[in-house]
């Protein structure tokens, strides 16, 4: 974690290198206070401040956009007396930091998020300790609330749960269907009618791409899409594109990358030549690219041979293929 410290005394400032030392940073001092926090806000992943909560707030104040995107905020006074996570507690990690910080001075990590407060399950927590995409993040709140209020959550998880004990209010089931619901899936699920679902997103799937030489971006971009609807695969799950070496710049490969932000992984020919999985060959493509097989061979290969979920499939000019990776069981607490 990239962290940023800001003093105003001389014992901020010295409560500040103590906890530097531990967890490392940049510290900052009064000069250019503002100019140094907005520039802060938006290249660190925390913000630690050692002075009055109210200059923090107004400070920050026009900066905030959202819970996904805003940075770890974390207020303490000058000793480090009372820790505040202040903003971003559970996606950003502020209330992890907090009671970190609290550890270091000897203070007290000041938590007010809900579900801390009452010691319930945050799933927004879930999601960031095992990276998991929130792709309809509107919908956590009612998770919450349930929750909150002691109703039955149903947990559906296409990665194995690690072996732990498990909060009362969880049912872990497939079949069964509650009115609140929180899936872990690369799957895109059918609609379930009065039924607030949080949706978890895993990075597991690698989709294999081969294309015509000078394909058309706007062309691929559409068919990728349209084979992971056919497909029913959540586009927040494609983990990487893979491809082989030929086709490392393809113009419409890289611009697909940089659209989803999804990472583009170059796979050797001689990985594919020594392969044995039995893809489907062509010797078109053998002739041109020195493999008999691209989409199908690169998403496997690429994927550590994973869970085959769909042969090669064409369109003009282009063929695509998916693999699902190997994933590590979810934790859902973290255990002392």
């Amino acid at each position: 974690m990239k962290i940023a410290y800001f003093w105003l005394t001389k014992k901020g400032k010295q409560t500040a290198e103590l906890i530097m030392k531990v967890y490392g940073g940049t510290l900052y001092g009064k000069e250019a206070f503002s100019e140094n926090v907005k520039a802060a806000f938006y290249s660190y992943d925390a913000l630690v401040f050692f002075m009055a909560t109210g200059i923090v707030v107004r400070t920050i104040a026009p900066f905030l956009q959202s819970k996904v995107t805003d940075p770890a905020v974390i207020v303490s006074d000058q000793n480090g007396k009372y820790v505040i996570s202040l903003l971003s507690g559970h996606l950003g990690g502020a209330n992890a930091l907090a009671c970190k910080i609290a550890r270091v001075t000897g203070g007290e990590p000041v938590i007010t998020t809900a579900t801390d407060v009452q010691g319930v399950l945050a799933f927004d927590e879930v999601a960031k300790r095992n990276r998991l995409y929130i792709e309809n993040l509107s919908e956590l709140k009612w998770i919450s609330g349930a929750m909150l209020e002691g109703k039955q959550i149903q947990l559906y998880s296409d990665i194995p749960l690690k072996e732990q004990p498990l909060p009362v209010q969880i049912l872990v089931s497939k079949e069964k269907k509650l009115p609140y619901q929180v899936c872990i899936t690369d799957k895109i699920l059918p609609e379930e009618p009065n039924q607030k679902r949080l949706l978890l997103r895993p990075a597991s799937i690698v989709v294999g791409v081969g294309c015509k030489k000078y394909t058309d971006s706007t062309e691929l971009i559409n068919c990728f899409l349209h084979f992971l609807q056919e497909h029913r695969l959540s586009v927040h799950a494609v983990a990487m594109i893979a491809t082989i070496s030929l086709k490392a710049h393809e113009p419409a490969i890289l611009d697909l990358c940089e659209q989803y932000q999804i990472p583009l992984k170059i796979v050797a020919n001689e990985q594919i030549q020594k392969c044995t999985y039995p893809f489907a060959a062509s010797e078109f493509v053998a002739s041109v690219a020195g493999v008999s097989s691209v989409s199908e061979a690169c998403s496997y290969l690429a994927s550590g041979q994973g869970d085959v979920l769909t042969g090669k499939v064409k369109y003009p000019g282009i063929t695509f293929a998916a693999c699902r990776k190997k994933m590590s069981p979810i934790v859902l607490e973290e255990t002392e």
